[in-house]
């Protein structure tokens, strides 16, 4: 999977990005007596895109918090039909959101960020639709793979 390695790499690479800024931050107020105008408004705008990434991944790796009750209650094909169903409306639902957010993208074009001057829409805003598409993507390699296990499965039996 190498949406996997390169989604995996650009969220270390913010965080390192986050902490090199911060750093210099700290280094420039303490040893120079000037503060950076710029550091606190790139690295909320770092922060945000670390989060939705990172959404995003959990949802690749079934680490988002869910209702098992009824999945762990039935076994066999009905648990197999719940997870197919789960994952499809999962995955439409960030299909709406792909959709819905590049549109809201749009909506907001033309605002700027105070301190830096970028476009609030791209820095800002943008991290929703992105982290849909990747939500979107992984859910489609999971519906791929559970319907590869369920036909084999049938095949075994």
């Amino acid at each position: 999977m190498y949406i996997k390695k390169i989604s995996d790499n650009i969220l270390a690479s913010l965080l390192a990005l986050i902490v090199a800024i911060m750093f210099t931050q700290v280094v420039f107020r303490y040893t120079f007596n000037n503060s950076l105008s710029w550091s606190e408004e790139i690295a909320k705008f770092l922060f945000i895109w670390i989060t939705f990434i990172g959404a995003a991944l959990c949802f690749r790796d079934y680490m988002h918090l869910g209702v098992d009750f009824l999945l762990e209650k039935v076994s066999g094909k009905h648990r197999s039909f719940l997870l197919i169903f789960n994952t499809f409306l999962t995955t439409a639902f960030n299909g709406a959101m792909i959709v819905i957010g590049f549109i809201w993208v749009h909506d907001v074009s033309g605002t700027l960020s105070p301190a830096v001057g970028l476009p609030l829409n791209i820095v800002f805003y943008a991290a929703f639709p992105c982290s849909a598409l990747l939500s979107f993507i992984y859910g489609l390699e999971r519906l791929q793979s559970e319907f590869k296990k369920n036909n084999q499965n049938k095949i075994v039996k």
